[in-house]
């Protein structure tokens, strides 16, 4: 499946060093997350799935297109607004096996989160995708127990996304 995930900079040495990269409660970029996490590591788990008791590693459906797509879902997810903070992060363009990849409505995932976080709803998570959600990009996330060096199809900085310029 092909899939796409904005990653801290140093991932593509970690994966070159080690082949793989785990998620680590320590690490998750949220704290207050964990409850909602830990539920997505239970329904990864329904599904076959096992992460090892380790958070999982997101990713969005599709390649990286390399277009405003792309970059407006990670900026919406990481909120960057200076050079720096972009060039903390690199976006791996990825082909994973589909036995491991959990889908999921990243809508109905945030609609989760302020379940959790804020109270507002039953923190009940619906794992259902509409079919609009498949062909809208940022719209369906890929969970996945691991990452793997042999995965990663090419890597490229995280840039704040221009208009091209027409001459």
């Amino acid at each position: 499946m092909r899939l796409w995930t904005v990653q801290h900079h140093t991932v593509p040495a970690i994966l070159e060093t080690t082949g793989e990269l785990a998620g680590d409660w320590a690490k998750i970029m949220v704290s207050s997350y964990a409850p909602a996490y830990r539920e997505m590591v239970a329904e990864m788990a329904r599904r076959g799935v096992d992460c090892a008791g380790r958070p999982p590693i997101w990713a969005w459906t599709g390649p990286d297109t390399r277009d405003a797509d792309v970059v407006l879902t990670a900026e919406l997810l990481l909120g960057p607004t200076t050079a720096e903070e972009y060039a903390t992060y690199v976006i791996l363009d990825l082909i994973v096996p589909d036995e491991i990849v959990v889908l999921s409505s990243y809508g109905r995932w945030n609609t989760y989160l302020d379940a959790i976080l804020f109270g507002e709803g039953p923190p009940y998570m619906d794992w259902t995708i509409d079919p609009h959600e498949q062909d809208e990009p940022g719209r369906v996330q890929a969970c996945l127990p691991v990452l793997k060096r042999s995965w990663v199809l090419n890597a490229r900085p995280f840039e704040e996304w221009r208009e091209p310029s027409v001459s």
